[in-house]
């Protein structure tokens, strides 16, 4: 969904083009290929101020809360990335880390908290 800060009858062409994916985005998404939009604005880690130390480096054997079961809803992973963040989370908005589980699938850390990421 579409957010402009207009009222209707003041939305023109050009408040459209300011929030609407660009003619390379849409061409990749009609090819099936992911393209980033909206843009990250936030690129410069210098934005986002001081970060608290994390318990893990890249490439520590993690386990992961995956499920709601407090015993068996965990999967064995690796922090692959710290600091990480999705192109469309708010400004500022980091999880402190990106896991590769051992089944393949890549999720997010949004703590750094024993009910969330263990050490193995």
């Amino acid at each position: 969904m579409l957010g402009i800060p207009l009222e209707s009858k003041d939305v023109s062409k050009e408040s459209l083009l300011e929030v609407f994916p660009t003619t390379p985005v849409l061409a990749a998404w009609a090819r099936g290929e992911d393209a980033e939009w909206p843009p990250m604005e936030d690129d410069d880690e210098d934005d986002i101020g001081p970060r608290p130390r994390l318990r893990f480096d890249i490439g520590k054997r993690v386990v992961c809360r995956v499920g709601p079961d407090p015993v068996t809803g965990w999967a064995a992973g690796r922090v692959v990335q710290l600091w990480y963040r999705e192109p469309s989370w708010p400004a500022n908005s980091w999880a402190p880390y990106k896991i590769e589980l051992e089944d393949g699938r890549n999720i997010f850390a949004p703590g750094d908290v024993d009910q969330i990421i263990r050490e193995v």
